[in-house]
């Protein structure tokens, strides 16, 4: 097992790759009653095509979400039962890029860690139960369809991603998911959750040669790599957005716009993401944090109130912000974001700022340690990106004046923005 410190923050992560490559990082927090513990497959929404024997295999859109619907169900029970009955709350998410399942709980870690690893990595499909899960799934997709931020969000992606799949709901359609059948999702989850394609985080009040034990002798063996089965890189876009704007009607009072940056590849396909990352977190927070003169412009004018908020993300294969507020001026703060981000060249960054903001930065990371959840999910987040949760604290403190200087060409170009514009039922 390798020990690696961090010596700035106090923390120490035990790591080992099992004989199946199953990755497994362990975190013992003092202090803490409670152990948090993540289980993820690098299967989301985007997904490169599947061959075998160079003949194309169609992947249904969704079918990442749909199997993790159904790894919960087990010979025709729910194994959140099993988890509850071991006082233990289990959840799971699917996202672009991943699927996690997690549990949280202060006893009976090792029954809990067992049961984790049999459902997820033994499944139990059965044609009766795929065909059930079609139809709560469809309940579920139509019940995201009447939520106005997800319709704007997903609205937004389309508009910007000619054929990227990032493009594509993360449930699927109606349609997709009736192709699902049991073959399918044997199929698939003998390709993504094979251990080699994993990493399981534990965090909290654990022993770690304890938990280790119980993670090894309740593994499974690897599955076997079927060499005739080839998974496509997923190719970045440029930054040219595909559709510039849209207009969407739906129940709401008060309409809410949204404007979208595509980021160009050097933004994102770079060899350390996360400095790019803390640098775009730190140009947003300059230009629109609670104390900036563009913030409290906008708050006496009417244009935004406390939904005004940004989604920074950056992947392997594409990168984004969006900005927008419920407001009754969509227009007007359309008009203003979009100006903002036009003529940034000519932002001066006052140095008194960018060192503040960069203190906040690096404090809300130290802070934010104090939870179990963010440090598991973050850490995964950066583990499927090459990079440590933990390296942060150095990434940022090397950030100058000139990162966030350099890197504003990017946001200056109008083909990469698009936006959308939800407005009330006429």
């Amino acid at each position: 097992m390798k020990k690696i410190n961090y010596p700035k923050l106090n923390e120490t992560v035990y790591y080992e790759q099992l004989d199946n490559g199953l990755s497994v990082y362990l975190l013992p927090k003092n202090g803490f009653n409670r152990t948090y513990v993540t289980l993820s497959a690098k299967l989301g929404s985007v997904v490169g095509d599947l061959y075998k024997n160079d003949q194309k295999i169609e992947v249904p859109q969704g079918i990442a979400h749909f199997l993790e619907h159904k790894l919960f169900d087990q010979d025709g029970s729910d194994v959140s039962l099993k988890f509850a009955l071991n006082h233990a709350q289990v959840n799971a998410f699917t996202q672009h890029n991943r699927t996690t399942y997690l549990f949280s709980c202060t006893d009976h870690l090792d029954k809990n860690i067992s049961t984790l690893l049999d459902f997820v990595l033994n499944p139990t499909f059965t044609k009766e139960g795929i065909e059930k899960e079609k139809g709560i799934i469809t309940q579920e997709i139509k019940m995201y369809e009447d939520n106005a931020d997800t319709v704007a969000y997903m609205g937004l992606l389309k508009n910007m991603y000619a054929s990227h799949p990032v493009r594509e709901d993360i449930l699927g359609s109606v349609d997709s998911i009736s192709t699902i059948d049991k073959e399918t999702l044997d199929f698939i989850h003998s390709v993504f959750y094979n251990p080699e394609n994993m990493v399981l985080f534990a965090t909290g009040n654990l022993e770690v040669e304890k938990v280790m034990q119980t993670i090894k002798s309740n593994i499974t063996a690897g599955k076997e790599t079927d060499l005739n089965i080839k998974v496509t890189e997923v190719i970045a876009e440029n930054y040219i957005v595909g559709k510039k704007s849209s207009v969407v009607e739906k129940d709401i009072i008060m309409p809410s716009p949204l404007l979208g940056i595509k980021l160009p590849k050097e933004i994102y396909q770079v060899k350390n993401i996360m400095k790019n990352e803390l640098i775009v977190s730190i140009l947003m927070d300059l230009l629109f944090g609670k104390s900036s003169n563009y913030y409290k412009e906008f708050l006496s004018k009417g244009y935004i109130n406390d939904t005004f908020g940004m989604d920074i993300t950056l992947d392997e294969t594409y990168g984004y912000v969006m900005i927008g507020s419920d407001t009754y001026y969509p227009d007007e703060l359309l008009k203003e974001l979009v100006n903002i981000f036009k003529t940034l060249d000519h932002f001066t960054i006052e140095l008194d700022a960018f060192k503040r903001t960069k203190k906040q930065v690096i404090g809300g990371f130290i802070h934010a340690l104090n939870s179990l959840e963010y440090i598991a999910h973050q850490f995964t987040n950066y583990h499927y990106l090459n990079t440590s949760l933990f390296n942060v604290l150095d990434v940022a403190s090397e950030i100058t004046i000139e990162d966030i200087k350099n890197i504003i060409p990017c946001f200056t170009e109008e083909e990469s923005y698009s936006t959308i514009k939800l407005e009330p039922k006429k």
